[in-house]
């Protein structure tokens, strides 16, 4: 919910609504939020409890900086590694994002569509070789999903062709384009 952007960010998150929301005791709760802390995505407010982690633009710069310099060292690898496996996962996790409508009939973000779009990437970059990278590029795929839900609005969304995009980055992984991947992908992410 806070990388949907359901509780947005500030939002102090209370322990009884939270057990009422999710039906959980407050031990586990307590726990994730610990959790949830450590990744980043909540903040530990002295002793008066949790809030959603605030969104800035200099912490997405950082995040999008960082993204992409994973992706130039991840994706050559996981070019030079994939295998004709991997490229059908490739291709499969491709065709059920061009499959799934990114909005819901009333304009809202699909979330079988952020589902699939999380899909696609981690595929692309599953055989990089390293489970660190692979763990902290899922992280950071989450941090930036944050802020996408708020881009995945209708009228931001129009003067952009993502399916194209995808398009075109499927085709030059496929091709084992390197330079060509790197390059879309590195453009995708930031845009």
């Amino acid at each position: 919910d806070i990388i949907r952007g359901v509780l947005p960010p500030r939002d102090w998150l209370r322990i009884d609504a939270l057990r009422a929301r999710y039906q959980a005791g407050a031990s586990p709760l307590r726990e994730a939020l610990n959790r949830l802390s450590a990744e980043g995505l909540v903040e530990q407010k002295d002793q008066r409890g949790f809030a959603v982690a605030d969104l800035n633009a200099a912490d997405i710069e950082e995040i999008l900086f960082t993204r992409c310099a994973l992706n130039e060292i991840m994706l050559p690898a996981a070019l030079a590694n994939g295998d004709a496996a991997w490229e059908e996962r490739v291709v499969l996790a491709h065709y059920h994002l061009s499959k799934t409508p990114p909005f819901t009939s009333d304009g809202g973000a699909n979330d079988d569509y952020l589902v699939r779009h999380r899909e696609f990437h981690m595929s692309i970059l599953a055989p990089c070789g390293s489970r660190w990278l692979l763990e902290l590029s899922e992280k950071l795929f989450d941090w930036t999903q944050r802020h996408q839900n708020l881009a995945l609005r209708s009228d931001l969304v129009g003067s952009r062709d993502v399916a194209g995009e995808h398009n075109e980055l499927t085709k030059a992984v496929l091709a084992r384009d390197a330079r060509k991947a790197i390059r879309l992908l590195n453009e995708h992410v930031t845009l």
